[in-house]
């Protein structure tokens, strides 16, 4: 069986299982009045595995009205379900006495709600929410026809005016379960202070929800994600500044392919580059065409590269200088992230360059393609 939700609803609403533990000694009533549903039954569902479980049900009278008397449940989303027709999402608990009026047919649209804050703020969001939409999905059909301009600026001015809304109602709404409709609209990224202000506001009130608990783990993960980001970002920001602009370059002096040892300090008197690649390193492979031009340009003028290789295997390191033909200087200890010279220099990424005047002194890190071009015709004259 399928669920109906509102369009207004994130679609991680259909993936969860929702747990019915008693919230206290009694339950609550919810009274019905639907037009035109005379002798319908009409259930009160909760959901187990993606699927609506009846806790209790009611016939209506001829009139359509009926009261359904259900057990003591914690706050969360239910569902009120007839046999024919899409199916009304509420959100309560056993304190709420819900009064529902709507059409047949029309039972996810009722014409009232009361008794329950919860159900009523929810619909007071997808109301409106459901206005955008529609006004959203007519404009994008007139797109789909025809590229108007004036249709696609008042598409853009309808969804910022879509987000603005969704941001006002978290705002005024603190606590609801609602928030977790309206902050689905807003991107994680951009609105992760929302994202938790939600999760901690609902984390007593909707602990036992499974709604709440797959939202509070989406957040939780995306924390996680960007808490390791920041440092990540601070240990490279760290290592870069190992080896500041203005100080003295430290001496390399490791393996050269043939077996030798050969140490920066050698190249003193000329600008150097020392660029950090291995084999394995696609970027690094990538940008070797760029390197070979500004080394041909400007090497019989005082311009020299130092290659150090970050490769694990000898064979590999001198199959990729071959195949590449890179006629440079070339050394490694083969020692892969833990290569001597890449931890000093402060490397966490390849391909990484650093740019040593003839004194021996960092004047530029970093620099890649038409940037290190222009510097060395800046230090070298063009």
């Amino acid at each position: 069986m399928s669920l109906h939700f509102p369009r207004a609803y994130p679609a991680m609403v259909l993936t969860l299982i929702l747990g019915c533990a008693a919230s206290g000694p009694h339950g609550t009533t919810i009274t019905l009045d639907i037009q035109g549903a005379g002798g319908a039954t009409v259930y009160f569902n909760r959901f187990e595995n993606n699927r609506p479980v009846h806790v209790d049900s009611v016939r209506l009278d001829d009139a359509g009205r009926g009261s359904l008397q259900v057990p003591p449940v914690p706050m969360d989303f239910y569902q009120l379900q007839m046999k024919d027709g899409p199916a009304l999402v509420i959100a309560m608990d056993s304190t709420c006495a819900l009064a529902v009026e709507a059409g047949t047919g029309h039972l996810d649209e009722p014409t009232a709600l009361s008794g329950c804050p919860a159900t009523e703020s929810l619909y007071a969001f997808y109301r409106k929410a459901r206005r955008f939409e529609i006004d959203l999905d007519s404009m994008k059909h007139i797109i789909q026809g025809a590229q108007d301009t004036s249709t696609i600026n008042a598409l853009n001015r309808t969804n910022r005016a879509y987000y603005e809304f969704c941001e006002q109602f978290i705002a005024n709404n603190p606590g609801s379960p609602a928030l977790l409709s309206a902050i689905g609209k807003l991107n994680i990224q951009q609105e992760f202070d929302s994202y938790k202000s939600v999760r901690d506001q609902l984390r007593g009130p909707m602990a036992s929800s499974a709604f709440y608990v797959n939202f509070r783990d989406q957040v939780d993960r995306v924390e996680k994600q960007l808490q390791a980001r920041q440092q990540q970002e601070q240990e490279m920001e760290r290592m870069s500044n190992l080896i500041p602009i203005g100080s003295m370059a430290p001496d390399i002096a490791e393996q050269t392919p043939q077996g030798g040892t050969f140490a920066l300090s050698a190249l003193r008197g000329q600008y150097v580059l020392i660029d950090f690649w291995a084999s394995w390193c696609r970027p690094c492979r990538m940008e070797m065409p760029n390197v070979k031009r500004v080394y041909e340009r400007f090497h019989a003028k005082g311009f020299e590269i130092l290659g150090v290789s970050l490769d694990r295997t000898h064979d590999a390191w001198v199959k990729a200088i071959e195949q590449d033909g890179l006629p440079w200087k070339h050394v490694s200890d083969l020692g892969f992230w833990n290569n001597a010279a890449a931890q000093e220099y402060g490397v966490s990424s390849i391909p990484f360059t650093v740019l040593v005047d003839p004194d021996g002194k960092v004047i530029a890190k970093g620099l890649r393609g038409p940037a290190l071009e222009q510097k060395l015709a800046e230090v070298l004259g063009s």
